[in-house]
């Protein structure tokens, strides 16, 4: 009897800490999110955040691209420059470099390419409360002006 309490209560220390691993182990950015503009109120992407485990910084690529009013989506970033001219967008890493802050509610220091406009954002970000929104600022190096956008957690 005392050995199938041993037992027993070896295996019940083993499955708390396997779910404790595990609680710890969610990420509220990594996954897929719709792009919103806030601008033309239209849907700009959908992206898959990713975090990188040894710098502990967000990236994120396309998935999906969506046609802003009368456009066609770009399958190119033919306004992109450097490395990135022309190249798919399908696939293209347009962000980098983001950092957590706040206990994974406040995020800062990414840089985004925009894949409509080619320009390049530096980009900070809010988690809303209940994780299914991420508020967005970005301003482009050459602007004083921000711009918003709210990413949909899908």
């Amino acid at each position: 009897m005392k050995a199938f309490i041993s037992r027993t209560m070896l295996v019940l220390l083993a499955l708390c800490s396997l779910f404790a691993t595990h609680a710890n182990a969610f990420d509220p950015l990594i996954g897929t999110w719709k792009v919103v503009d806030q601008r033309s109120n239209s849907y700009v992407a959908d992206i898959v955040i990713r975090k990188n485990s040894k710098t502990q910084l967000y990236s994120a690529v396309i998935v999906k691209m969506y046609p802003l009013a009368k456009e066609a989506a770009p399958t190119l970033c033919s306004k992109c420059t450097g490395a990135l001219k022309d190249q798919p967008i399908i696939g293209m890493q347009v962000l980098s470099g983001l950092k957590a802050v706040d206990a994974n509610e406040s995020f800062e220091q990414g840089v985004w390419v925009h894949p409509y406009d080619g320009y390049t954002y530096r980009l900070n970000a809010q988690l809303t409360k209940n994780g299914k929104l991420l508020n967005i600022i970005m301003k482009a190096a050459n602007s004083p002006a921000a711009r918003n956008m709210t990413w949909i957690r899908l």
